[in-house]
């Protein structure tokens, strides 16, 4: 029993850090079409697309709302076109998750041809990040 409850006590959270990487590697999936669309439109005029020219609605100030963009896990996306051209992915409540909000952002200097990098707000944990974002 104790050999059991040790291996246990090893096995649950890595379990539930896998599970939140693989809920949060959705939002980075989702978001593909919207990044290529951002990076396309930077490379196109040289300066970061609003989001009324994505096709967003506003929410509040420099942040709109991609109403089309929602998933299993994925609650919501929002793209703040002010100055970053962050992506920011908020999660279901009901999620291993819990609510916690990824910001995706290109890598350097506002450039979304230099890649993508993801952050959390503070209930993200870093070991959550996809592999795909992580800086």
């Amino acid at each position: 029993v104790a050999i059991i409850g040790v291996l246990a006590s090893i096995a649950v959270p890595q379990y539930q850090n896998y599970t939140a990487r693989a809920q949060a590697s959705e939002g980075l999936s989702i978001t593909a079409g919207i990044r290529s669309d951002i990076s396309e439109q930077y490379s196109l005029r040289g300066e970061l697309p609003t989001w009324s020219q994505l096709g967003a609605s506003t929410e509040s100030g420099q942040e709109g709302t991609l109403a089309d963009i929602s998933g299993r896990y994925v609650n919501s996306v929002n793209y703040v076109s002010e100055g970053t051209g962050t992506i920011r992915v908020t999660f279901n409540e009901d999620s291993a998750l819990d609510g916690a909000v990824m910001d995706i952002s290109p890598a350097e200097d506002s450039n979304p041809s230099t890649g993508w990098t993801c952050s959390w707000n503070e209930k993200g944990q870093d070991s959550w990040l996809p592999a795909g974002c992580r800086e």
